[in-house]
Formats: structure tokens, sequence, C-alpha cells
């Protein structure tokens, strides 16, 4: 009696899936869970859909699609529920709209990046320790080799920038590779950004712009040429560096020095592995290490990896600096 019962609601399901097993027209293929792409949606295709999840079966990027039912971008046994769920005619909760059926939709449209998404210092766990890299005096030559590791380990950096006419294509690569672009100096020449506040600020407002002109960013974080403990400007403009130092908030900028130093600029070409070895010697909750993209810095591309490698082994987030980030600051000599 009992395995007759069984087979009767065997019978009964199976009928109500082909019968209520809900059509998708070739207008809205690969969408609600109709992951053979058969135009129908069934309890195989959730069959799919859960083998999916747990990576046993492969399918095609149009399958993977119609299996991600709520548009999460994650195949879970919950699509899978909700596929079958749909194919007997029940009620779901999430269903994503194909955005063909969207009248604004445009394939050919570049996406838009979403700044919600952008994680900050502010979204790490409480007690969180961070790497920031950054980079003066570029772009270079190295920039897209630079970029490349970056993307390679999931890590952001920020890069000081001078003006390099030779590389103006840069400017935006870093931009647009997800990296945060800041401004240095436009002429880096101490003799004359630091005659006068205002030659300054003359100067500083050229590399904005500049930078403006190409990536459409208008950065307001900073790094002085020698660090705000720069003691060279005294031969210019005794006392510049207090002056400089009060005045930049007044226009809306925060400046950021470093507390820990690659010595990339100690020479040109300098070993990758000293490099390496002075600049993984920091154990600072938050680290701000000065490295350089120049040409003259080959070595500091090769060291990179593995500066990176080290803080992540050890639990740091590699992040680029926002204006709320760790300032570094040194004791102003001038």
């Amino acid at each position: 009696m009992k395995k007759t019962l069984a087979l009767l609601l065997t019978v009964v399901l199976l009928f109500g899936i082909c019968v209520f097993a809900t059509p998708v027209t070739a207008s809205t293929s690969n969408r609600l869970g109709d992951v053979d792409n058969d135009g129908w949606v069934t309890a195989g295709d959730a069959r799919l859909c859960l083998r999916y999840s747990v990576d046993l079966e492969e399918l095609d990027q149009a399958s993977v699609y119609a299996a991600n039912v709520d548009g999460d971008d994650n195949i879970s046994a919950g699509d899978a529920r909700e596929i079958l769920r749909f194919s007997v005619g029940l009620e779901v909760e999430h269903i994503k709209q194909h955005p063909a059926e969207d009248p604004d939709y445009d394939p050919d449209a570049p996406t838009e990046p979403d700044d919600d998404d952008e994680i900050t210092a502010d979204d790490l766990p409480e007690g969180s320790k961070i790497l920031y890299l950054t980079f003066d005096d570029g772009p270079s030559k190295y920039t897209e080799t630079i970029l490349d590791i970056l993307d390679e380990y999931n890590a952001k950096a920020t890069f000081f920038v001078i003006y390099q006419s030779n590389y103006s294509a840069q400017y935006k690569m870093i931009v647009d590779r997800g990296q945060t672009i800041a401004l240095h100096a436009y002429s880096h020449e101490y003799s004359d950004i630091y005659t006068s506040t205002t030659a300054y600020f003359k100067d500083l407002q050229k590399i904005s712009d500049h930078v403006y002109n190409l990536t459409g960013v208008r950065s307001n974080l900073i790094r002085f040429p020698g660090g705000s403990s720069n003691t060279v400007s005294r031969n210019y403009c005794y006392g510049i560096m207090t002056q400089l130092s009060k005045l930049v908030g007044d226009y809306g900028l925060v400046y950021f020095d470093w507390n820990a130093d690659s010595t990339d600029a100690s020479g040109n070409n300098v070993a990758a592995e000293t490099i390496y070895y002075n600049s993984i010697g920091y154990t600072e909750d938050e680290v701000v290490l000065l490295m350089h993209d120049t040409n003259a810095k080959g070595t500091t591309v090769l060291a990179l990896p593995y500066i990176i490698e080290h803080y992540q082994d050890r639990g740091y987030y590699v992040m680029a600096l926002t204006e709320n980030s760790e300032t570094a600051h040194h004791p102003i000599a001038n």
C-alpha cells in the first residue's frame, strides 16, 4: 500500500511538473532558471543548477546566467530551490529581470563602476592591519606592469604623480584600473615650487588640471616633494613647509608623508633584494610605504610582488589612501 501511494505521488509530481512547467519564449530565453536553454523551466533545470553549485557540473556562460535567478552572482542551492518552485507554479521570492527587457538596455554601452562597492579602510573589521602602497614621481614605462601586479594580488595603491609628457595614457590607465591617482607636483623642481606659497600652489594647480584633463578626476590627496619634513626648501624660503602644511587644509587638501621607506630612491636600480628587505621590516597596524614609479626603478617592480605577499601573508589588507587614511605626518623641519 505504501509503495503504491509513493508511486502515485511521484506520478502526480511529474505530471505537475509537465503541466505547470513554465515555458520561456525565444525572446526571453536564458533567464528565469532555464538552465538548459530548452525553452522550459523544469526540475531538470533545478537539478543542473544544484549540481553546478557544488562543482559537479560545468555549464556554459548562458546557462550560468540562467541559473543565477536571484541575480546575486552566486549560484547556490537557493537558486535551485527557486527554479524548482517556479517550475511548478509556486510563488518565488527573487527572479531577476533579463537586461534585454529593459527598454533602455544597450549591450554595447560601457558599464560604470559602482562606487558603493568600493572597499575602504572603514569597511574592514576592527583592528585590521593595512598596507598603503604609494608610488611617487610617475607615471613611467613601468606603470602598466605595476598595475598588472596589483591586479594579480587584488591590491590597491596610490600614485602621487608629476607631469610626464611621454606617458599621458598612463594617468587614465591608473584610474581605469581602479587605483587611486593623487598629486605630487608638476615640475618637482624644489627651486621653483618652494620659493613661495604662491609658487607652490601655482605648480600644484597645474598638475591638478593636467590630471583632471586626462582622467576627469580632481584629486584632493597630495604629497609634498621631499615630504613635509624636507629641509631643502629652507634654501629657497625659510619656514615655507610650516606655512604649507597649514594652508593645504584650507584648500580642502590632505597631505600624506610615509612611515615606511623602501629606499628605492637611494639610487637608480637599487637591488630588488635590498628594496624587499627594507620594505618588510615594519609592523605598524597602518604601514604607509614610500616607493617610486620611474624609468630608473625597474628593480622596484621586481620586488613588488614579494612585498605584497609578505604583508598579505601577515594579515594586512593592501589598500589605497583616502582622505580619512593614516597620514603618517613627519615632524616639520622648516
